[in-house]
């Protein structure tokens, strides 16, 4: 039996205990908080969204709380898998490489020999190991902040992603308007310095360039090194489709994509390795694009990613005059699995090595292919309608795109440059919306143009020649996925312009900047748009400004242009009111300076000179929306009660965004009344005061009570008095 004195000191032992733990805990929380491994920043500049994890392996972002209102053909990395959308997720592997933390048994100052030697760039913080050590801290630089935001008088609260630096040195003679960096080093000897650049230029904002450079910083020459990296669609975020969420029913797997990488054979131009949406063979019907029909169709899946390869070294190099691209490389590329089967006769019993030296890819390999290289077959190019059943799917249907570079031998002190560009391209949400509705009713015709695209395939599209639709499909079902496979030529259109880009040294025309502050007001004669951008207008090429708008934030409704100036339109403050407005309905509004690409300019790419270049409206969030109120008036018999009965299920409020917030909207009032509001029996609800300085003729009510309760379902008297007490009263019903 446990006597008081051995209970008094088991309760001091625990106590002890558990402060001691609670210490240990906060200490180490604040060393994971400094630890400089741990450290990440989020690039938003463009269509391609990327958490940067400075360690350069596995983190977690999540987006979906920060897209705002969701039309851009927006596609966020997670990063949960270390994709290399971020420069992110490297497996090195080396032959013969001395591993002097295993040291050998038989001499134990000698290090022990790995055959082959694999290890994914990561970090170890509870290891002595130097395994993905931040060596130079992540940065993360933006040439421009996102300006002052008024919205019906109050300050719209905006971050900025980055730290705001135009004078940041490595801006200066490049056009790049975001760039995050940091090194890391490896336990292979080598450290890998990571630049990650993004652009707000509307022709090249759908990639990001990730600019590797590893160097061997070791006394040991590294054998046999491949380096290698993959990317898939399978973790990521979209901007669009989720206001309003689709069917259950409607959810499409994104693991079940094709993927097809061009630049294996000779005469290929670009080496461009891209994926897009396979028809669901569990699913019913051809569902490439992934159509919604709980709501009319429209496409959720009709872009593709995509990593072009710009420029990978030959050989390592010490002096930077030795850094020549190699067009062959990457020399391995394949699908599916980073840990593939091996056979049992494989030499080096290792799952990993395996497939990152190409052994993998030679089990189907695509015919035609440059000798010496090591290419999988394309899926989309095996014969079969479904995917899961080809090679790389299996044993499980995993959808990746991998590639290895090499095999370098590199020397103590030598380098190699790796450069590529992830990306987002394809005909888009709004196309896709139209193109699914169409397919939907069966009107659906082939793109006008197609004829003119070229490599355009009367059977097949911008698909393979060999490309084997449903055994179900009719003819509409095929013009669908036609349509789908034109963003095959936006994919290589991004590639071309991402290699051109990084020939002309960064140097592609500059974006203008965002204004500099804005403030947008609804009045009752419409939405005042006020703003200044000095910056703007002392560029040489300024051309005016565009304002976009929309009503609604669902993902179903697009901005269109409400005013387009010219070159001439400067000024301290400039104003434009919007008199075009449904009144009470939720708008969201967006400015855009302008500036021309000279037609003449040599590092603009043929393609976009004489084109218009926009500021960056990811630079110009627009969060908040206005409700239009009407113009005030005296008559009282004129008073309005919008919606009556208020139905939460109305489709037509969901459409105009009334159901963001619950409201009711009294119109037509006098300048200044009081608004009582009592239930069928007589019981005070809520008083509201109406008089506004935006000298409205309408009051929005939220339907709380003054309790801050939420009414119930039921019918409801709204009695409205003038200072003079002149009266008025309206009946209303409200369905929950």
């Amino acid at each position: 039996m446990e006597t008081r004195k051995s209970k008094f000191l088991r309760n001091i032992i625990l106590r002890i205990t558990i402060s001691l733990l609670l210490f240990l805990a906060a200490n180490s929380s604040i060393k994971a908080q400094t630890q400089p491994e741990l450290q990440t920043a989020v690039m938003k500049m463009g269509h391609i969204w990327l958490g940067v994890s400075a360690n350069g392996y596995r983190s977690s972002f999540e987006y979906l709380g920060g897209f705002f209102p969701n039309d851009f053909d927006i596609m966020a990395d997670r990063g949960q898998y270390a994709e290399g959308f971020a420069g992110a997720g490297i497996v090195m592997t080396a032959l013969h490489w001395p591993n002097p933390n295993l040291k050998s048994k038989v001499n134990p100052t000698q290090d022990s020999v790995e055959n082959p030697a694999s290890y994914t760039y990561q970090t170890n913080l509870f290891s002595n190991w130097q395994v993905g050590k931040v060596t130079v801290p992540l940065t993360n630089y933006l040439r421009y902040g996102i300006p002052q935001q008024v919205v019906n008088f109050n300050t719209v609260p905006l971050t900025n992603f980055g730290t705001v630096n135009p004078s940041y040195s490595g801006f200066a003679n490049h056009s790049f308007d975001d760039i995050a960096e940091v090194t890391d080093s490896t336990i292979l000897g080598m450290t890998v310095s990571r630049k990650l650049l993004a652009w707000s230029q509307n022709y090249n904002d759908n990639y990001v360039i990730a600019d590797l450079m590893f160097t061997n910083v070791s006394a040991d020459t590294l054998d046999s090194v491949y380096i290698n990296l993959y990317e898939g669609k399978d973790n990521l975020e979209y901007s669009n489709g989720h206001n309003p969420a689709p069917a259950t029913t409607d959810n499409f797997n994104m693991q079940i994509n094709w993927q097809h990488y061009y630049g294996a054979k000779p005469g290929d131009s670009l080496r461009v390795f891209y994926e897009y949406s396979a028809d669901d063979p569990g699913k019913p019907g051809d569902n490439m694009g992934a159509p919604a029909l709980s709501q009319g169709g429209r496409l959720l899946d009709p872009n593709m990613t995509f990593f072009s390869i710009i420029h990978a070294s030959a050989v390592p190099f010490t002096d930077p005059s030795g850094d020549i691209d190699d067009p062959l490389q990457p020399k391995v590329t394949y699908q599916g699995r980073l840990f593939p089967n091996q056979p049992p006769n494989d030499p080096y019993n290792n799952s990993n090595y395996y497939a990152v030296r190409g052994a993998f890819a030679d089990d189907n390999p695509m015919p035609g292919e440059y000798p010496g290289t090591h290419h999988e077959l394309n899926s989309d190019e095996f014969g079969v309608s479904d995917n899961t059943q080809v090679p790389a799917a299996y044993p499980a249907n995993e959808s990746y795109r991998y590639v290895s570079f090499g095999p370098y031998n590199i020397l103590p002190g030598q380098k190699v440059h790796i450069v590529y560009a992830s990306g987002y391209a394809g005909i888009g949400f709004q196309v896709g919306q139209t193109v699914g509705q169409q397919w939907l009713d069966k009107t659906l015709q082939d793109p006008p143009s197609a004829a003119q695209t070229p490599g355009w395939n009367a059977t097949t599209g911008l698909l393979p020649s060999n490309f084997a639709f449903p055994a179900s499909d009719n003819e509409i079902d095929k013009r669908k996925d036609r349509w789908v496979s034109l963003g095959i030529d936006s994919v290589m259109l991004s590639a071309y312009r991402a290699k051109w880009n990084y020939d002309h040294n960064y140097n592609i025309p500059q974006a203008p900047p965002p204004p500099a502050t804005s403030t947008v007001t609804g009045y009752g004669d419409g939405v005042e748009i006020d703003w200044t951008d000095p910056q703007a207008e002392s560029l040489p090429n300024f051309s005016g400004y565009r304002i976009m708008a929309r009503v609604s934030n669902a993902d179903t409704i697009f901005y269109q242009p409400i005013y387009d100036s010219d070159a001439n339109d400067k000024g301290s403050l400039h104003t434009f009111k919007d008199k075009n407005v449904l009144f009470g309905a939720q708008y969201y509004f967006y400015i855009q300076s302008k500036a021309l690409i000279s037609a003449t300019d040599p590092n603009a790419d043929p393609s976009t000179r004489g084109k218009m270049m926009y500021s960056s409206r990811l630079l110009y969030p627009d969060i908040d929306f206005v409700n239009p109120p009407r113009p005030n008036q005296n008559d009282m018999s004129k008073i309005r009660i919008v919606p009556n009965p208020y139905n939460i299920k109305d489709p037509l409020l969901i459409t105009y965004g009334f159901t963001n917030q619950r409201n009711i909207t009294f119109y037509n009032l006098p300048a200044f009344c009081t608004i009582k509001i009592f239930t069928e029996n007589g019981d005070l609800v809520q008083t509201i005061q109406h008089n506004d300085p935006q000298k409205t003729g309408s009051q929005s009510w939220d339907m709380l009570t003054s309790s801050q309760q939420v009414i119930n379902s039921g019918v409801y008297i709204a009695v409205f008095q003038k200072p003079d007490g002149e009266l008025s009263y309206q009946k209303f019903v409200v369905v929950r």
